[in-house]
């Protein structure tokens, strides 16, 4: 278990992570940190939650993963842990961001979760490693939850608690924030429910939390999945390097040149790259 670090200077370190006011300066890690170079889902909640909410948190997590994006969560009981599992139940990778050291896995209960996340997705904490959780890391940590995703969901929460901490940072940052409506009877509702009243988007339907959360298969999406494994591969190279021209494309994807202009070609032709001068670049 190797335990690796990133700074604000490498060119890996996410820019969208960077805009946020009081960006870490340091990030540990275990895993595969390449998840948070895009935008996640944050699904974020209340520890002691409702079987309601651990079913809303882990189907929504379902329906995010189906769309091949990861969630990011803290890993505390309830509401994240569920988000967590949600997206593994997919096989998607899962982000969990640490108010510990990233080889403390807080809580303890959580074993067999902190495990399976490690196995392809990425644990991370701007804490050193064997650090234990003081009270102050927690609400600091969500800052980075929210600062890495898209959007932030709240599922169940009190007025006063991490997630509503969450979401206001959501809001800072400027994310979109969504929240699942609740029990007016039960206290872990009154938190999100009010964020609903203050603008927060509501999730009433499973089923169009894609749509709602603009994160659907699109049409270019779908060209792109019924593209041959060869097209595939001269795309992902234009994306990962903007402006290569057809020589340089074809040394890294092991074509010879005729065969990756031939390929440049049918992928310009399908308006998923275009040309300028003898550059390519990706379709926005």
């Amino acid at each position: 278990m190797e335990i690796r670090e990133i700074t604000i200077d490498d060119i890996d370190y996410p820019e969208h992570l960077k805009l946020i006011e009081d960006p870490p300066k340091r990030l540990y890690y275990i895993g595969d940190i390449s998840l948070i170079k895009y935008p996640l889902i944050g699904i974020v909640g209340t520890r002691r939650c409702s079987q309601y909410g651990r079913w809303a948190a882990f189907e929504i997590a379902k329906k995010v993963a189906e769309c091949g994006i990861s969630v990011v969560s803290g890993m505390a009981e309830g509401i994240d842990s569920s988000s967590h599992w949600g997206c593994l139940e997919m096989n998607i990778p899962t982000v969990a961001v640490f108010g510990t050291g990233v080889d403390v896995c807080f809580p303890t209960s959580n074993q067999k979760l902190y495990k399976r996340i490690l196995e392809d997705g990425l644990v991370l904490s701007e804490y050193m490693p064997g650090s234990w959780g003081m009270k102050k890391n927690f609400p600091e940590r969500n800052r980075i939850i929210s600062g890495l995703s898209k959007c932030v969901i709240v599922v169940e929460g009190l007025p006063k608690s991490g997630s509503m901490i969450t979401a206001r940072l959501a809001v800072e940052q400027g994310r979109d924030l969504f929240a699942v409506p609740g029990n007016i009877s039960q206290p872990c509702s009154l938190g999100v429910n009010k964020l609903i009243a203050d603008g927060a988007y509501p999730i009433l339907d499973i089923d169009k939390v894609p749509e709602l959360l603009g994160i659907g298969k699109t049409k270019k999406m779908r060209q792109i999945e019924n593209l041959s494994d060869d097209e595939k591969l001269v795309l992902a190279q234009v994306i990962e390097d903007p402006g290569a021209n057809a020589e340089l494309i074809a040394f890294r994807t092991g074509f010879d040149i005729p065969k990756a202009t031939v390929l440049l070609s049918a992928l310009e032709l399908k308006s998923l790259i275009f040309s300028q001068g003898q550059r390519y670049y990706p379709e926005k």
